[in-house]
Parts: structure tokens; C-alpha cells; sequence
């Protein structure tokens, strides 16, 4: 996989599935911007992207990435998909508005909040159609969710579960709570995790590597798990 800013952009001038190589350019700018903020690769996300090719748990990775760098569109699963959760989905008018009194007197709003309708439809998260974006609460892939806890948590240590059960991991990607629970127990099964305790209502897990530490076991993991 890519080593340098460079070899990503030349491969998203390459591989793009446009006609036009200056739309290639343009769009291979935009996108190493927003996966490398500031043009410095980060190793882990090649890494996790050439292993979770062709997986659902790439469409999950990225779109927890896209929430991080695009505030828009993390705003907008937390302030507007997310609550939406209990009716099934959201219209997409409702995803305009709140766009609107995100960027007021903006000529974009359209366009933005049909791209962020598109991002939960093209990673997997929901499905959409002329007039509304339809999710539900799912379940994900392991390899996403050891790759993406990692991301939560870079350095190893003790952390409260509840931050995961509140967090990105469920506002973002709407993953179910039980499913996100049971994971834990399996991360531990293949040594990413050094201890899960539940005590009382305390729940609590152990990591034990840095994120860079972790990615070759993840790697690994996909490869042993590809779904």
C-alpha cells in the first residue's frame, strides 16, 4: 500500500473513474485532504484500507474517518440521523435544514447535505431515496471495530465502556449496543484486548497496544475475518 502523500495521490489520479484526468486531479486532491488532514499520512489507514478492501468494514472505517474530518458530517448523525433512530430514518429536507443553520447564507447547502446523504448510502450505513435517508440500529464488523476502538483509544490503558456505548462508535456508525458489548469479548479471544471486566455497573476494558502497535494485528485479524 501507499508510503507517501504522493504515491496517494498519483493512485487516486489513476484509479478514479472519471474520463476527465484534471476531475481526477481535483478529486484526488480532495480526497487526500480529507483522509490526510495537513498531507501527513497516517500510516494506519492505508494499512487498514488495503487490508479491508472489498469488506464491508472498509465502508465502516471510512465513514468513521469522514465523520472526523468533516464536522458537518459528524454534526449532522448526532444532531439529526441519530435521534431519527426510533422512527426509521430521517427526510432528507430535515437533512437540508439543519445544514442550512450550520452554514448560514452558504450556495452549498444542497449540494452538502445530498453528499452527506450519499456518504451514509455509499459506506453502508443507510439506505436512501429521493426523499428520505432510512437507518436503524446494526450490527458491524469485527475488524472495523477493533481498527475504529483503536482510533477512540490510541494509547493503551483502561477505559470505561461507556464511552464507546455513547460515543462516536454508536451515534456514528449506529451500531447496537449488545452487538458492540459482545465484540469486546472477542477482541479479548484474540489478544488485542488484555481484560474486560464488568463489576457491578462498572464496565470497563484493558488495551494493550498503542494504535500503531495494534495495526499489524488487525491486519491480520481482516485477514483471518474478512467480513
Amino acid at each position: 500500500y501507499c508510503q507517501t502523500i504522493e504515491q496517494v495521490r498519483d493512485y487516486f489520479t489513476t484509479n478514479l473513474r472519471f474520463n476527465s484526468q484534471a476531475t481526477r486531479r481535483r478529486r484526488a486532491s480532495y480526497l487526500t485532504s480529507r483522509y490526510f488532514p495537513g498531507e501527513v499520512l497516517h500510516p494506519d489507514v492505508p494499512a487498514f484500507a488495503a487490508a479491508a478492501a472489498n469488506t464491508p468494514a472498509i465502508g465502516e472505517g471510512l465513514f468513521y474517518l469522514t465523520c472526523r474530518t468533516e464536522k458537518i458530517v459528524a454534526t449532522v448523525a448526532e444532531e439529526v440521523v441519530f435521534p431519527s433512530l426510533a422512527l426509521g430514518g430521517v427526510n432528507r429536507s430535515r437533512v437540508q435544514d439543519y445544514v442550512k443553520t450550520q452554514m448560514p447564507g452558504s450556495k452549498s447547502v444542497n449540494d452538502v447535505s445530498n453528499a452527506i446523504v450519499r456518504t451514509y448510502q455509499t459506506f453502508g450505513i443507510g439506505t436512501a431515496t429521493r426523499t428520505r435517508l432510512n437507518v436503524s440500529l446494526r450490527e458491524g464488523s469485527l475488524v472495523s471495530f477493533a481498527y475504529i476502538l483503536h482510533l477512540e483509544f490510541p494509547d493503551p490503558g483502561m477505559y470505561d465502556f461507556a464511552k464507546i456505548l455513547d460515543g462516536p462508535m454508536h451515534k456514528w456508525l449506529l451500531w447496537d449496543r449488545p452487538w458492540m458489548t459482545s465484540q469486546r469479548y472477542r477482541l479479548r479471544e484474540t489478544g488485542l484486548l488484555s481484560k474486560v471486566s464488568e463489576i457491578d455497573r462498572m464496565r470497563q476494558f484493558t488495551t494493550k497496544f498503542s494504535l500503531s502497535d495494534a495495526m499489524p494485528r488487525i491486519v491480520s485479524l481482516a485477514k483471518e475475518s474478512p467480513a
